[in-house]
């Protein structure tokens, strides 16, 4: 497994992907509970750690298959 920049075109494993849309479910969910309590700011904070955590799952590559 690799990680870095240069690997975020390069095919995810599947199991970092399944824990980064799990993550992303769980923050949509609570995110917009937060902001439909009230906490506007809370839910969009909580939205934006979602992203962030989808994104640097992106950069980690699985070595064993080859990428053309």
């Amino acid at each position: 497994m690799s990680f870095g920049l240069n690997q975020y075109w390069a095919p995810t494993p599947k199991k970092i992907r399944k824990i980064a849309d799990s993550i992303v479910a769980a923050t949509t969910f609570s995110g917009s509970i937060a902001a439909l309590n009230g906490h506007p700011t809370v839910g969009t904070i909580i939205f934006v750690l979602g992203v962030i955590a989808k994104f640097v799952s992106n950069l980690f590559s699985d070595d064993s298959q080859p990428t053309t």
